[in-house]
């Protein structure tokens, strides 16, 4: 990435998703046969290269990873082609409904201890 200029660029000025659910844990999908795109809808590069990435599910963050850019550009664009209807998204586990780690780190310590 060449300075603070380019995400602006790459995201046409926004800094905000359209879609306020995207979190960095969500999951994403490119769908095997997006539907048609409208002509208005230019993908660009990191569009494209998402959809590249995407053929398995990946998080926000590991997308952003992957491209070298900004959580933020990166919910933008993914933001975009989830209103395309490019990609599907899978919300984050509420923290509710998640183990605790105490449960998890017994799990760990009784495998542990089969060896």
């Amino acid at each position: 990435m060449s300075g603070p200029v380019r995400p602006y660029v790459i995201t046409g000025g926004r800094s905000r998703s359209t879609r306020a659910e995207l979190a960095l844990e969500s999951l994403v999908s490119a769908l095997p046969e997006p539907p048609e795109l409208p002509d208005h809808a230019l993908l660009n590069r990191e569009h494209r290269r998402i959809l590249g990435l995407c053929h398995s599910l990946l998080s926000v963050a590991e997308v952003a990873a992957h491209l070298g850019l900004p959580l933020g550009v990166v919910k933008v664009l993914v933001g975009d082609l989830w209103d395309l209807g490019a990609v599907q998204v899978l919300p984050p586990v509420p923290q509710a409904e998640r183990l605790p780690a105490t449960l998890l780190e017994e799990v760990l310590v009784g495998l542990r201890q089969l060896r």
